[in-house]
C-alpha cells in the first residue's frame, strides 16, 4: 500500500479551516451515499443523548471518580436507546458507536471546563447538512455517521 504524501501547511489549514463550496458539498453526500434523514436521526440520537447526560449530571464535584462517570454515562446510554426503542427505532447497545461517544463524551463532556454550549453547536453543525463543513468536519461526519448506521438495527422481515 502506498503512503500518501504529507500535506503542506497550506494544504493543512485548508483541510481545517476552509469550507467546501455547497456544490462539492452536494456531491460529497452523493459519493458517499449520506441520507438526509439518517443524518438527522442520527442527529437526534447523539442530541437526547447529550440533554440526558447535562439534566442528570449531579456536577464535577458530586460525578468524579471513574466509576461515578462510567455509571452515569452507561446509564444514560441505556436510558437513550430505550427512549427509541420506544419509537421503534432500534440500536445495538454496544459496538463501535458505544466506544467512539464514551471517547468523545469523555473528554467533551466531563472534563471540568466543559462549554456545553460548544460542544452542541459542535455537534449541530457536523450532523445538518445544510451547514457548510470544512473537509476536516467532513471526516468527521462521515465516520460518525458510518459507526451509527452500523448500530442502528432495521428490521428487514417485511
Amino acid at each position: 500500500m502506498e503512503r500518501r504524501k504529507p500535506l503542506t501547511p497550506d494544504e493543512f489549514l485548508n483541510y481545517v479551516a476552509k469550507l467546501v463550496s455547497p456544490e462539492e458539498m452536494d456531491l460529497w453526500v452523493k459519493v458517499n451515499s449520506i441520507e438526509n434523514e439518517k443524518a438527522e436521526l442520527f442527529f437526534d440520537f447523539i442530541s437526547s443523548f447529550y440533554k440526558l447526560l447535562i439534566s442528570t449530571h449531579l456536577g464535577h464535584d458530586t460525578i468524579k471518580t471513574d466509576k461515578d462517570i462510567k455509571g452515569h454515562f452507561d446509564w444514560c446510554w441505556k436510558k437513550n436507546i430505550d427512549n427509541f426503542n420506544t419509537e421503534n427505532i432500534e440500536f445495538n447497545v454496544e459496538g463501535e458507536h458505544y466506544d467512539y461517544m464514551w471517547n468523545f463524551f469523555m473528554e467533551s463532556f466531563y472534563k471540568e471546563s466543559t462549554d456545553f454550549n460548544k460542544v452542541d453547536e459542535y455537534l449541530k453543525k457536523l450532523f445538518k447538512l445544510y451547514i457548510q463543513k470544512t473537509k476536516s468536519e467532513l471526516e468527521v461526519f462521515k465516520d460518525l455517521y458510518l459507526v451509527l448506521d452500523k448500530a442502528l438495527l432495521i428490521d428487514k422481515s417485511y
